[in-house]
């Protein structure tokens, strides 16, 4: 049965992969492209609301205004009817012509008429009480061209307009009249134009002022970004001391100060891989050199064995050297694996309450038989009371061998190796100090570290393999512990070891404890102590 088909799903690597920051789409997917395109798109949306809304109200309010002018034009003719026929009436000649329908239309009406449309220019229709026009007039072609220089156009959409005007006879009677205005003279579509096309042109200007004020805003933005993009770039190839510089731009800021520490801990981490490799590099180097040594002695005495050509006691010096390799090879390997687990974090420690004064004395006691037979005197000075501690006994008597048995072996015959322990409230401290040769100033910063051997130690550089101090100071360190150096050339050295009274790795929970390997400042994991 075949198995089912597993759909793997793209990384994000994979789809930056496939972006291409040229193509067609790329372009509008650029930050500064999306903020034109924004305030472009809000700008011309609002001049489109605003020159909709404006095209919906103005041409009302403008054809209700002209409206309101040609009623009141109706009214004024209206007024100028009875006025007319009350100055006909006033006189002996017109009253028969004021009172008289047939005489009052054909001579009085379309001369108000006439006068109407010439003052308000438009026509201008007069109605008798029977329903019939007696009377139309329009403004005069000289003045319609008057009007048509000063931008008024006859506005058909306006009107007419009906008004009744009542007119008292001199008999007392009265009569009634319809006043018509319509085709006013107006400049209701010329104001209109002249909006819409103010409009336009305040659309156009806002949509450039837009644009542009969206370009502006855009490189505000794009080129403190493009500049920090720039120094990804760098770091990417390799320039891990490029930092981006403050822009003014709070978030861009805020990321650019995320970057300069992620930088920061990126150059750390390479430069600390590149000391690894190299120390890495020197280690294997040196571990070749130091096997090489013991193998090529065994070897060689192996060989002269198998030609049975040496006599007994050759023989038996051959064994006694050949013993001498084979435990320099035990103990190099020994030493070898203490570093490996140290580094691996499973270097247990048995943290026990004690008495610091016993492994010191331990020490002292075993070493004074090597100090006699190289005539060095070796003393020790420890409190009268218990030095009350909490440590590992056997990690603290490796270390003191290590620092006492190099004492003994760089310090010079009729020398001296003096230990001196030290109580406080606050832990102890051990000092081991000897006459020898010292250690040069500039070589004081490296001689904790793995094979390393000093050039002021004479025949004795040939005889140590440089591992001894790398072990003291990881050991000092799982006892979150401090060690010191003080050398002057030609007088002698002095370590100090100052262990705490409640050590970082005791405060800790059991299941996790923290120790510190000797090749660097790097934490290595150590799953417990030793019930």
């Amino acid at each position: 049965m075949p198995s089912p088909r597993t759909e793997v799903e793209p990384t994000a690597a994979s789809r930056w992969a496939r972006f291409d920051p040229r193509g067609p789409l790329a372009v509008l997917q650029r930050l500064n492209a999306r903020l034109i395109t924004t305030l472009a798109t809000v700008a011309l949306v609002g001049l489109v609301v605003s020159g909709l809304a404006i095209n919906q109200i103005l041409p009302g309010y403008f054809t209700e205004q002209t409206q309101e002018l040609v009623a009141t034009s109706a009214a004024s003719t209206g007024i100028l009817l009875r006025q007319e026929i009350i100055r006909f009436g006033g006189s002996e000649l017109g009253r028969n012509t004021a009172e008289v329908q047939e005489l009052r239309d054909t001579r009085i009406v379309p001369n108000v008429a006439a006068q109407a449309a010439r003052i308000f220019s438009a026509t201008v229709t007069i109605i008798n009480a029977d329903d019939e026009p007696v009377a139309q007039a329009t403004p005069p072609e000289s003045d319609v061209a008057a009007l048509e220089a000063q931008r008024l156009r006859k506005d058909s959409a306006v009107g007419p307009i009906r008004a009744r005007v009542e007119v008292d006879l001199p008999s007392g009677t009265s009569t009634h009249y319809f006043v018509v205005i319509s085709d006013p003279f107006s400049t209701r579509e010329e104001t209109l134009e002249r909006i819409q096309s103010a409009l336009l042109a305040a659309g156009v200007l806002a949509l450039a002022v837009s644009l542009v004020t969206g370009i502006v805003a855009a490189r505000s933005l794009t080129v403190p970004i493009g500049r920090l993009r720039r120094v990804a770039g760098r770091v990417a190839q390799g320039q891990l001391d490029e930092r981006a510089e403050p822009s003014g731009v709070l978030e861009v800021d805020e990321l650019a100060a995320q970057f300069n520490v992620m930088a920061d801990r990126l150059a750390g981490t390479l430069r600390m891989l590149e000391a690894d490799r190299d120390r890495l590099r020197e280690f294997v180097a040196d571990v070749s050199h130091e096997l090489r040594t013991p193998i090529a002695a065994l070897r060689m005495y192996t060989e002269l064995q198998a030609d049975g050509k040496v006599d007994e006691a050759t023989r038996r010096e051959f064994l006694e050297r050949s013993t001498e390799q084979i435990g320099r090879l035990e103990w190099l390997s020994t030493n070898l694996l203490d570093l490996s687990r140290i580094d691996a974090g499973i270097f247990p420690l048995d943290m026990r309450d004690g008495d610091l004064r016993d492994p010191v004395q331990a020490v002292v006691q075993a070493l004074s038989e090597v100090a006699m037979e190289r005539g060095v005197a070796l003393d020790s000075v420890v409190p009268a009371d218990p030095v009350e501690l909490r440590f590992d006994r056997e990690r603290i008597v490796q270390l003191l061998t290590n620092l006492i048995g190099n004492a003994l072996k760089f310090t010079p015959s009729a020398g001296s190796v003096s230990i001196h322990l030290a109580d406080s409230p606050d832990g102890a401290a051990i000092e081991v100090r000897d006459t020898g040769p010292g250690i040069v100033a500039d070589e004081l910063s490296r001689i904790f570290e793995r094979f390393f051997r000093g050039t002021n130690t004479g025949q004795a550089r040939a005889s140590g393999s440089g591992l001894g101090l790398a072990i003291v100071r990881s050991i000092v360190d799982m006892h979150a512990g401090e060690i010191d150096v003080e050398s002057v050339t030609g007088q002698g050295t002095a370590f100090r070891i100052t262990l705490p009274r409640a050590p970082a790795a005791d405060t800790i929970a059991d299941e996790v404890k923290v120790n510190e390997s000797s090749r660097g400042h790097v934490p290595a994991r150590n799953p417990g102590s030793v019930p």
